[in-house]
């Protein structure tokens, strides 16, 4: 029987993303001749913790709340109380598995900081008769700069096989980002128009109306950057950016083959960006960020915005501006590219990945009646409008890949080591500049105002 090891059972990840995707897939069938076992602290017997899980996915998602489903599920789910850094978590959890696991998959939804433990402790307790065809998922960010993951990518590879190592960015879950692969891929004509004979500009951003909430330890070290730059936005920059090939989805192995190329196509594409002068850049902190953390004299950022170069004949001189914020007016994730165009109108093609997963592709088209007047047209595409509401979550996406091994739609190592090279020399750039950072109002700022704002200083190309 595979069996999926949770660490950090009680945590937010695990309660609020993965518990439901698991609810989900049990009630369809996905989760068929698999166990789950979590591993928490704060509770002592499983009916505890299972009354934990049952109030939140209540207050959460009642839709879930199936009495049948959720009683079928509690018999595959195991509760182990125990401590990540306590030597007798890992034998009570040798001795669950050695009665009934024929493949394990160590997930590690901690603290990224106990990382290097978890592993070691997996390395000590567990049989190499068990350890050769094990998995393990962990989550972002794989380490703080680029010596800190080549180090944690080297401690994976003592226990595990690269091939059964899975980097999870929730993200390349989502149904729109997937959809950019197919878009690509699929529509030839589109492929072509993405470069810089038809592209003005690009917008990336990621804006969050949440603060850092008790992220606040982590965030001060980290920062935004570190903490969505170097990992969300890149992958979609990389997706966007990137020379997709025809996919020829009736043939697997020709499919695995696109994937297998994509992935590395998209590594490389990384190594060809090139950061802006350090005065077109701008870092910002939310105004009531201080006294939240007690951080009173902290100069970390909340907000960014980087225009980033793709030094290839197709993108040359296009900026992609990649734009992220807590604390902002809205929360909207999106990619969205502008195409040049002779008119005060702007075409372009609009991606929203949340909150609404939909693409728009905005056009002037002829207004109704006798005269040949234009009108300006937005097409649409959602998933809610167009499969009514069928968008399936991430976390399953991702769950079910690491159970199959297909590791196709993971960031792998060499994309993670030039992500976060170019991220250390963009630290590095500010932090020689002593870049300015300015205040924002809390709940104040749009992606648009800031790229505005940025334009009237001159301070973007």
């Amino acid at each position: 029987m595979k069996t999926l090891i949770f660490f950090g059972g009680t945590g937010n990840l695990f309660v609020n993303k993965i518990f439901p995707a698991l609810v989900t897939m049990y009630a369809r069938g996905d989760l068929e001749n698999v166990q789950v076992v979590a591993i928490g602290r704060r509770f002592s017997s499983q009916d505890d913790y299972q009354n934990f899980l049952l109030k939140t996915l209540t207050e959460k998602d009642p839709a879930l709340l199936s009495e049948d489903s959720i009683k079928e599920f509690w018999k595959c789910l195991h509760y182990l109380q125990g401590d990540i850094e306590d030597d007798s978590t890992f034998v009570k959890l040798n001795q669950h598995l050695a009665a009934c696991c024929t493949e394990a998959i160590f997930y590690l939804s901690t603290l990224p900081n106990l990382y290097q433990n978890a592993l070691r402790q997996i390395k000590s307790f567990f049989p190499e008769t068990l350890l050769k065809n094990a998995k393990v998922a962990l989550e972002k960010p794989f380490g703080d700069n680029l010596p800190s993951f080549q180090k944690l990518k080297q401690t994976l590879q003592q226990t595990f096989l690269e091939k059964n190592i899975f980097y999870v960015d929730h993200y390349l879950g989502k149904e729109i980002v997937l959809n950019l692969i197919i878009l690509k891929a699929e529509n030839w004509f589109l492929e072509r128009l993405l470069s810089r004979e038809f592209v003005k500009e690009v917008h990336i951003g990621l804006c969050e109306r949440e603060g850092v909430a008790e992220r606040k330890v982590f965030y001060e070290q980290t920062g935004a950057i570190k903490d969505v730059l170097q990992n969300h936005l890149l992958q979609l920059l990389a997706l966007i950016a990137v020379d997709a090939p025809p996919l020829c989805e009736t043939d697997p192995r020709e499919c695995a083959s696109f994937l297998e190329a994509l992935a590395y196509e998209k590594s490389k594409l990384l190594s060809k960006i090139h950061l802006p002068p350090p005065e077109h850049i701008k870092l910002g902190q939310y105004t009531s960020y201080r006294e939240e953390t007690g951080y009173l004299n902290s100069t970390t950022e909340t907000l960014f915005v980087v225009p980033l170069f793709v030094a290839t004949s197709r993108w040359k001189g296009v900026p992609f501006y990649l734009i992220s914020g807590k604390k902002m007016a809205e929360k909207r994730s999106f990619i969205k590219v502008i195409f040049s165009s002779h008119l005060d109108y702007t075409n372009a093609l609009y991606m929203e990945i949340q909150p609404e997963e939909r693409i728009d592709l905005y056009l002037r088209l002829k207004r109704p009646g006798t005269t040949l007047s234009a009108m300006d047209t937005r097409l649409n595409f959602s998933y809610a409008g167009n499969f009514k509401g069928a968008s399936s979550q991430a976390y399953q996406k991702i769950i079910l890949d690491i159970l199959s091994g297909d590791r196709a739609l993971f960031p792998d190592s060499s994309f993670i080591e030039n992500a976060w090279r170019l991220t250390d020399q963009l630290k590095t750039l500010l932090d020689e500049h002593r870049h300015p950072l300015f205040f924002y109002p809390d709940y104040t700022l749009t992606a648009e105002s800031l790229l505005t704002e940025r334009r009237s200083e001159n301070a973007i190309p």
